[in-house]
């Protein structure tokens, strides 16, 4: 069972902290991860593993689509319903939203909070992140693999990013890059589902995008475990 004092006083210190050293979360993430004992992580794999051993037809991106149609009320294909079926898909769904309240617990947020809040607030941790950047204070996530590729010459380095996927999009009419937050993610989450790309490559495929306001979007989509970087610095959907 999870260690529920370990948890409070993870959730009190995790309050009294600045937004800035929030953003620097990987730390609390591996406290939280010991206070759970491991507990709820070991079911949602063994769930996992289980149904997929059960039934060939079940597959990981199968039993998360049918997941994301029962989070929207969304009706199941004849398929989705035998995937439902044998993956126990509703069980899925609750280890997950277990998950989730255990680290909104960790932010110090109330729970459920709607997706534009989480969103909003993952934001303004960011802000204060970029604020410290400038002068000169970098909070790396991961420092072992961000430090020797980034942490020499960061601002020059998101350029040359930028300038070489210019060179190499397409000549075609690009979109315009969306004005408000929400229509940003979804069209780097759109992009992602695609292909694997950069931070800059990203942002040639659009009309009035930068590279380094893309790659804190993609930073937020990482921490809400909807995208993943690849080895090569490149981004994808998250399957």
């Amino acid at each position: 069972m999870p260690n529920v004092a370990a948890l409070q006083a993870l959730a009190d210190r995790w309050a009294g902290v600045q937004a800035a050293e929030r953003a620097n979360f990987q730390p609390y993430l591996i406290e939280l991860c010991e206070a759970l004992d491991g507990e709820v992580a070991e079911r949602l794999d063994a769930h996992r593993k289980a149904a997929i051993e059960r039934d060939e037809v079940v597959t990981m991106t199968g039993m998360y689509n049918v997941v994301e149609k029962l989070r929207c009320g969304e009706a199941l294909t004849p398929k989705e319903r035998k995937i439902h079926e044998i993956a126990a898909c509703g069980v899925l769904k609750d280890l997950h939203d277990e998950l989730d309240a255990l680290v909104a617990k960790a932010y110090g947020w109330e729970w459920p909070l709607e997706r534009e809040v989480i969103l909003e607030r993952l934001v303004a941790l960011h802000d204060e992140r970029v604020r410290e950047e400038k002068a000169g204070k970098v909070r790396w996530l991961r420092p072992d693999y961000q430090i020797p590729r980034f942490g020499k010459d960061l601002p020059a380095a998101g350029l040359g990013l930028a300038e070489r996927a210019a060179k190499a999009a397409p000549k075609a009419k690009r979109p315009a890059w969306p004005a408000d937050l929400i229509s940003r993610i979804g069209a780097i989450k759109r992009l992602l589902a695609e292909d694997a790309l950069t931070a800059g490559e990203l942002a040639a495929r659009f009309t009035g995008a930068k590279a380094d306001l893309v790659r804190r979007h993609l930073e937020i989509l990482l921490v809400m475990g909807d995208v993943r970087e690849n080895p090569d610095g490149r981004y994808q959907g998250a399957a």
